[in-house]
């Protein structure tokens, strides 16, 4: 829908970072002294996906119950969530599986020995599944003696249905286990090392001896490389959550290539912390972005953006690629409450004004739009940009067509035109710019409000803050924003079951974040002065 109001320009400068940030979105971190990240950063070998995210544990059993320090995932989550993972359903079919085996064969096997394996330390590696979900991984777990298991898994496998020799890496056999309705994993051990895979993909294709190298090594006591990529080591003390801005930005990581990742560090000692992985030494303020802001917004977030990726865009418009060096390096998104999750405000700033005004239209008639039925000039399938000159500045605007549109076309106030719209609902995609700001949504009355700040007559959100700050949260407008959202997903009357349990179960979690104080996000530099990826404090503060 790149020309019906296109998800890569909702999401182009910086809706990825909000997901990522959202995703870690913590309050009031322990004061007490941070972890030192020193470790070394280093790569895997080329053509080697990265893990999208990666974990390390002293115990990797206690890992949910330690999530619960963090005072918003024990409010929204609660230990509902623990309990869960405790009982899960994969988890207790494995176990079952593993007692059937051990009945059968007569093999000793200890009682909770799933909860005995797991409560060791323990490093993961997870990459994203088809559907969307970290469903490939490969676990290294760490304990004393696996002899014992070898030998109970050796007698097994040479005759039981569940259990086999499936090949073998580096001269050690790989089994396989299948187990619950038709699940399986792949597990192979030596010395004090048990690695456990979700599938074999790592076998297979041209990576494939790439791979084996890295699994193979995995035995060893050596650091894992797999974490490594991120600086993360293996655990004595502590929980260490890594998650990769590729991941959580649904692929738009190249427009703010010099962020790579977000950390979390729990420990029952110090507290949580969080940190971001930058490429070189990045700095950006986003406090002229919220100068555009109009307050109110229940999240916003800025990141640092490599304009030069959308010289294919700026091509294809048969826009001079030049004029892209003309804006600042760092665009903002910001949510609004009386607004819908799918029409955020997005912020940017120019130097040369004058420049960008020359090639907005060109580039906004481009960009925005699709063919509508009631049109039947191919030449004129969309409807015209309307282009006005509102409180001295430029204002640019389309009527698009959508089923989940803000607006409908039956209103009073209706956009011209619109009754040649395909669909009965629209957005009157907006763009407007007022000296060095920019502003852009897919709800037009947002870009009204930024407009109204410019001119001194609507409250700025930059008015509430202090210092730089690369983001803000607003709990109680965000658990508006949400609870709006989640309620217009359900089915409704034709689905009553769903839409009560919705109701009962999920909408208390979602208030319960309405509770907390609004927050300002800042990146602090940290000890960490490395001129290529190196990690940054990031803090949790009240905006004023």
């Amino acid at each position: 829908m790149m020309k019906k109001i296109s998800l890569k320009w909702i999401l182009a400068l910086t809706l990825g970072s909000v997901t990522a940030l959202g995703a870690y979105w913590v309050f009031k971190p322990s004061k007490e002294i941070p972890p030192k990240l020193d470790t070394p950063i280093i790569a895997l070998a080329a053509g080697l996906a990265a893990p999208d995210v990666v974990l390390a544990t002293p115990n990797l059993a206690q890992l949910p119950a330690a999530l619960m320090q963090v005072p918003l995932f024990k409010k929204v989550l609660t230990e509902d969530a623990v309990d869960y993972y405790e009982h899960h359903p994969d988890k207790l079919g494995l176990e079952g599986s593993l007692r059937r085996i051990a009945f059968e064969h007569e093999l000793n096997l200890q009682d909770r020995f799933m909860n005995a394996l797991l409560s060791e330390p323990a490093e993961m590696a997870m990459w994203k599944s088809d559907d969307g979900r970290p469903g490939h991984w490969v676990l290294r777990i760490t304990k004393n003696n696996f002899a014992s298991l070898l030998q109970w898994v050796a007698k097994a496998s040479l005759s039981d249905s569940q259990l086999s020799v499936d090949g073998s890496i580096a001269k050690v056999p790989l089994y396989k286990l299948q187990y619950g309705n038709d699940d399986a994993l792949w597990f192979f051990s030596q010395n004090n090392k048990l690695v456990v895979l979700s599938d074999k993909s790592w076998l297979e294709g041209k990576q494939a001896a790439a791979w084996t190298k890295i699994l193979s090594g995995l035995l060893d006591d050596k650091a894992n490389p797999l974490l490594q990529h991120y600086g993360v080591q293996a655990a004595n003390s502590g929980h260490a959550v890594v998650a990769n801005m590729k991941y959580l930005s649904f692929g738009y990581q190249s427009l703010f290539a010099n962020v790579k990742a977000l950390r979390m560090d729990v420990s029952k000692e110090n507290g949580w912390f969080s940190h971001v992985l930058l490429n070189q030494q990045t700095r950006w303020d986003g406090m002229a972005l919220w100068q555009s802001a109009p307050d109110g917004a229940a999240l916003c977030l800025s990141a640092p953006v490599d304009w030069k990726t959308l010289k294919p865009v700026s091509k294809k418009a048969n826009i001079p690629a030049e004029w892209l060096a003309q804006l600042e390096p760092a665009a903002g998104v910001c949510w609004y409450p009386d607004s819908s999750l799918y029409t955020p405000l997005l912020l940017a700033q120019t130097r040369e004004p004058k420049q960008f005004t020359k090639h907005a239209p060109k580039l906004f008639d481009w960009l925005i739009g699709a063919s509508e039925a009631g049109l039947r000039d191919e030449e004129a399938s969309r409807l015209p940009v309307r282009k006005s000159k509102k409180d001295d500045g430029l204002l640019l605007q389309r009527a698009v067509s959508a089923d989940d549109g803000n607006l409908s076309k039956e209103a009073k106030d209706a956009a011209p035109d619109v009754d040649k719209l395909t669909l009965g609902r629209y957005f009157d995609v907006s763009m407007a710019q007022s000296g060095s700001s920019i502003v852009f949504s897919p709800d037009s009355k947002l870009v009204s409000t930024a407009m109204a700040v410019q001119q001194k007559r609507y409250a700025a959100l930059a008015d509430r803050m202090e210092g730089p700050k690369q983001g803000y949260i607003a709990p109680e407008a965000l658990s508006k924003l949400l609870t709006t959202a989640t309620m217009s997903t359900l089915p409704g009357k034709a689905q009553p079951l769903l839409q009560n349990a919705a109701v009962t179960y999920l909408i208390p979690h979602i208030t319960a974040i309405g509770e907390f104080s609004n927050t300002g996000l800042q990146l602090s530099p940290s000890a960490d002065q490395r001129k290529d990826q190196h990690w940054e404090r990031l803090e949790w503060k009240n905006p004023k």
